[in-house]
């Protein structure tokens, strides 16, 4: 809770002011306004209201702090009210009616507006209600202490609830400023912190991007290098096709070189046929050969089961065709050799 310090100053009339405000005896209330000069009356009268609203929240302030030592400023009110009393009631000689009509001129002035308007009011009011309808009584022994107690009561009363209700907003304001203060330090530290998540994305989007270029940079020369050496491997391919295809005519070319005449190819190969010709030839004698030993063992066979008597033509038959038949065979060897 803040505590306001106030400068507390008595009300110090001066002799011009009180004759001001005490003005002349006429009851005329036209003569009695302008030589009351209610406009200086009301200056003064604005002075007098700003100390005493000084001396009612010094007061409340001094009770609101559990203070002991708390009459001080309402001793200072007490003497400044009943001098500011006793000036009006003189100067209207008495005369309650007079009290009213001087006082609604005097708080209707320019200078006393607002707050002091209205604390005029009550002052006025509160002067009214304690005179009585005897002129002299007034003048002589009105009760000035009970009116400026009653009126200090009612006027700390209000000093303390406008205080009161001064603090109560002044920390609602306060409390509003640090709510502010709060809020904008969390609004700065999450846009602080959504920078630098957006920084810390824009990076790593960044080298996400980085990355797949330098892969996509890599692929690219990888394919190039397949395909150059593709590109190689064809070209030495269809080089090598050439040099074959080349070779191949060079080779076909030189071989029609070497080819001889017919003629020439039908001498050389006339020993081959005669050759060939000539074991057709023997071929059937050789054939007969066999036919004719393989008819002599069978004979031979012949003679041996037969009797002994019959023994020497198949000799003989045997021993004739021997030499033919190696002859013949010894020919068909030649022949083919």
């Amino acid at each position: 809770m803040q505590s306001v310090t106030f400068v507390l100053a008595g009300v110090s009339l001066s002799d011009a002011n009180i004759q001001q405000l005490r003005g002349s005896h006429t009851q005329d209330f036209s003569k009695l306004g302008g030589a009351m000069q209610p406009a200086v009356a009301a200056h003064t009268l604005s002075k007098v209201e700003s100390e005493w609203r000084s001396q009612a929240l010094l007061f409340a302030e001094c009770k609101a702090n559990g203070l002991s030592d708390c009459g001080r400023a309402q001793n200072i009110f007490q003497k400044s009210c009943s001098t500011v009393v006793s000036a009006v009631v003189a100067a209207s000689s008495g005369d309650v009616d007079t009290v009213k009509e001087y006082m609604g001129v005097v708080c209707a002035e320019p200078e006393l507006k607002g707050w002091k308007q209205d604390r005029c009011q009550n002052f006025a009011k509160a002067i009214s209600q304690t005179m009585t309808a005897d002129n002299y009584a007034n003048r002589e022994y009105l009760n000035t202490q009970g009116l400026c107690t009653s009126f200090w009561s009612g006027m700390s009363s209000e000093e303390g609830a406008r205080a009161a209700q001064e603090r109560a907003q002044e920390a609602k304001r306060i409390e509003a400023e640090h709510a502010l203060v709060a809020k904008r330090a969390k609004e700065a530290a999450e846009a602080l912190a959504a920078a630098k998540k957006a920084k810390m994305e824009a990076e790593a989007k960044r080298q996400a991007e980085e990355q797949h270029r330098r892969q996509a940079a890599e692929k690219a020369a990888q394919e190039a290098k397949v395909a150059a050496e593709r590109k190689a491997a064809a070209e030495r391919k269809a080089a090598a096709e050439a040099q074959a295809a080349q070779a191949k005519k060079a080779a076909e070319k030189d071989a029609k070189k070497v080819v001889p005449a017919p003629e020439h190819v039908h001498h050389k190969m006339a020993p081959v046929k005669k050759q060939e010709h000539a074991a057709q030839k023997v071929a059937p004698h050789a054939q007969k050969t066999v036919h004719a030993a393989k008819k002599t063992q069978a004979t031979k066979k012949v003679v041996h089961t037969a009797p002994v008597k019959a023994a020497s033509h198949p000799v003989k038959m045997e021993k004739a065709p021997q030499p033919h038949a190696v002859a013949t065979s010894k020919k068909a060897e030649t022949n083919k050799k």
